[in-house]
């Protein structure tokens, strides 16, 4: 048999389900009053019989018009991460140098590492300095995961000034920018990538809808990597329905901020809290594993942050308050028995 060209790595836990025997998932940045119903209804009222239109004209136009684009500039995909690894396959070899503002998403190392490329990660502050000339690319979380950290509008177009000055490609990843005040537009930075999750905002994370919206030449490349009918039936009607389902983040995210804030504080009685207005905190517990199998033996999951270069943090994202009251009492338990 021939060898692979590609290193084999392990695939990245970005929390969910994972055969324990969780009641309540914390580790999943979701939407807590979710599912968005005008969204579920055009996942479930989509043709399966039929093979969807391959170029998905509608849904393209559709988001297009919403955005301020033309049609040729939207990339529509199952998940996020299946355009993370599209893009590194697109733009990045091995050699090449790329760059991360803080830890990046899993899936976004993973495919640097799968193309053999040299990954670096920088601060915040640092971030547009980095960006010299053989940076092939660079990736933003924005706001951050799991910090929850984001650039001043400012500092976010120098960065994106200082990408287009090194012919680098700015990958920003948008996934939980709903959930913020202010998120950037694609007229803003219209020279990147801008990447969009919003089965996130809306709580439909397991029909997989993602897009980028991108100048037309760096979508073309991404559509040279697809196969014939990336999306199925349902995932693209639900992302051709988007433009018209928005009053439901008007109505619900700003009780998820909410509850976010009041979980933040009410946990930095019993450890050292992170929180920057996402609907997810880091909470500093000094063994994580140990704390996170605890919490999952009574039924609730949390995220280990280890693999983001946090050992010792714990990422959760607010539920409901009945919910969130259960893992702050948990928490209190567990972490006084660690002491």
């Amino acid at each position: 048999m021939p060898e692979p060209l590609h290193p084999h790595l392990p695939a990245v836990r970005h929390g969910g389900p994972d055969g324990g025997a969780a009641q309540l998932d914390f580790s999943v940045n979701a939407n807590p009053y979710g599912p968005n119903p005008l969204l579920l209804q055009a996942l479930r009222a989509a043709d399966h019989a039929e093979y969807p239109d391959p170029s998905y004209l509608s849904l393209r136009s559709a988001l297009a018009d919403w955005h301020g684009v033309g049609a040729d500039q939207v990339v529509p995909a199952v998940g996020a991460s299946e355009l993370l690894h599209r893009v590194v396959r697109a733009y990045v070899g091995p050699g090449d140098r790329v760059l991360s503002v803080l830890a990046p998403f899993g899936e976004f190392g993973r495919a640097a590492a799968l193309a053999r490329t040299r990954l670096d990660v920088v601060s915040l502050e640092a971030a547009a300095a980095a960006v010299q000339p053989g940076i092939s690319m660079v990736y933003l979380g924005h706001p951050h995961n799991p910090s929850g950290q984001r650039l001043t509008g400012a500092a976010l177009a120098a960065l994106a000034h200082a990408c287009q000055r090194a012919d680098a490609l700015l990958v920003l990843d948008l996934a939980y920018a709903p959930f913020l005040p202010g998120p950037p537009t694609f007229a803003d930075l219209p020279a990147a990538l801008h990447l969009y999750s919003p089965g996130k905002a809306h709580g439909l994370v397991g029909a997989r809808p993602a897009y980028a919206l991108a100048p037309a030449g760096v979508a073309a490349a991404l559509y040279n990597l697809a196969p014939a009918w990336a999306l199925p039936a349902g995932t693209a009607a639900l992302l051709e329905a988007l433009p018209g389902a928005q009053t439901y983040l008007a109505a619900t995210l700003p009780l998820v901020a909410r509850h976010a804030a009041d979980l933040a504080h009410a946990l930095s009685e019993v450890a050292a809290v992170q929180h920057h207005g996402a609907p997810y905190l880091l909470l500093e517990v000094g063994n994580a594993a140990r704390v996170a199998a605890d919490l999952l033996a009574q039924g609730l999951r949390v995220r280990d942050c280890a693999s983001y270069g946090l050992p010792g943090h714990l990422r959760l994202s607010a539920r409901l308050p009945p919910d969130n009251a259960r893992l702050l009492a948990a928490l209190r338990q567990t972490l006084s028995h660690g002491r």
